[in-house]
């Protein structure tokens, strides 16, 4: 039962915690999402391990948690920190190639709800 139904006023910690809840499925939708998207193996170098769920485009740029590919940590951030330029020297793919995968993964994930 929730606070306000008991009558009292919800504690920082409970506040913070459904600011987290939110959070979390803004960017991410839910754990199970998380947890298909890490199955799958890096849309840069098909590695299994160390998988992230990595956002191709950002809030602000108005990117949801259907922006997201698989992609191992490495990959990930050198997609996040490196130029266009030069993350296409040593991966010989482009950002935007990543980044036009995201709707396979999204339509990947709404065939394996049902």
């Amino acid at each position: 039962m929730s606070a306000e139904r008991r009558g009292r006023m919800k504690t920082t910690a409970e506040r913070r915690l459904e600011r987290t809840e939110a959070r979390f499925a803004r960017h991410f939708e839910s754990l199970k999402r998380v947890e298909f998207i890490r199955s799958l193996p890096c849309e840069v170098t098909g590695r299994t391990e160390g998988v992230h769920n990595a956002h191709t485009r950002s809030r602000a740029a108005g990117g949801t948690y259907k922006d997201i590919v698989p992609l191992s940590w490495l990959i990930h951030r050198d997609f996040d920190l490196m130029s266009e330029a030069k993350f296409e020297l040593i991966y010989q793919r482009s950002k935007q190639s990543v980044r036009d995968r995201a709707p396979v993964y999204q339509q990947l994930w709404e065939e394996f709800q049902t």
